[in-house]
């Protein structure tokens, strides 16, 4: 069984598998699949597969990362764990910055009456 996960990771990896998703992604006439509703659990790796090279070579395209993070998988894991770790704590700061307190004097500055 292990065999076939690898196999769709593989395939979903390629260049013909990334173009193709990536135009399924553009254009509605275009489908991965017969079927467009109630996916198997094998459809599902390989769409997850698909989204996970997606957002890799997204990243390495616009040079934030390296394309010698595709040369292993433990890096392709590496790299997708801290990315996902640093979005949460880029969104937590976020949130503390965006959270208002209506208390006169403590955050926000009210212009002065001229």
């Amino acid at each position: 069984m292990e065999n076939i996960y690898s196999a769709l990771k593989i395939l979903a990896k390629t260049i013909k598998a990334q173009n193709l998703f990536t135009a399924a992604k553009e254009m509605a006439c275009i489908h991965l699949f017969h079927n467009n509703v109630d996916f198997s659990k094998l459809q599902e790796f390989y769409l997850s597969y698909l989204y996970h090279y997606d957002n890799l070579n997204r990243d390495i395209l616009v040079e934030k990362i390296s394309k010698h993070v595709l040369d292993s998988d433990i890096y392709e894991e590496a790299y997708l764990l801290w990315k996902k770790q640093d979005t949460k704590k880029t969104n937590r700061t976020d949130k503390k910055q965006n959270e208002l307190n209506l208390v006169t004097g403590k955050h926000i500055k009210f212009p002065k009456k001229v």
